[in-house]
């Protein structure tokens, strides 16, 4: 096992993340460097093969869903991602959100607070407004994300 990762519950978190309170890995989840999970406010879940890239926060209760990507720097505060979604780089998502499996979140956006976010669609903008449909290539690319960094993992001798 690369010495820069530690096993935390079934999943992996850098040494350079920071992780308080009642949080959750499952199988194959990744935390990455300089990434802050604080859970003192509530519980983190982060689901399977999920991943939370580097400098990401997630505060007080947040759910993951399997085979999720949350980009670098995302700002993640008491929401609900579903599987299957794509969060891009410096993209927010604030209080009481809700989003559906199937969705892309674009680089830089701000979901406001009691958004949901329908299944199957990209959002994007400040505030985050519904897009387009998700094509065929969109899919794709959230699988390409989330295997990527399990990539990253098997290399690293951690899979």
């Amino acid at each position: 096992m690369e010495k820069n990762f530690r096993k935390f519950d079934k999943g992996f978190v850098h040494e350079l993340a920071f992780v308080e309170g009642f949080v959750e890995l499952e199988e194959n989840a990744s935390v990455w460097p300089f990434a802050v999970l604080r859970a003192d406010e509530g519980k983190i879940k982060v689901g399977k093969n999920a991943n939370i890239q580097d400098c990401c926060v997630l505060h007080g209760s947040v759910v993951i869903g399997d085979n999720v990507t949350v980009g670098h720097a995302a700002v993640i505060h008491n929401a609900t991602i579903s599987s299957n979604v794509l969060i891009g780089m410096n993209a927010t998502v604030l209080d009481n959100t809700k989003i559906e499996p199937w969705v892309i979140v674009a680089a830089g956006s701000v979901v406001k607070p009691n958004s949901l976010l329908k299944s199957g669609y990209l959002y994007a903008g400040n505030p985050a407004e519904q897009k387009r449909p998700l094509t065929q290539q969109d899919r794709e690319l959230i699988k390409k994300s989330y295997k990527e960094y399990l990539k990253k993992l098997k290399e690293r001798g951690l899979l």
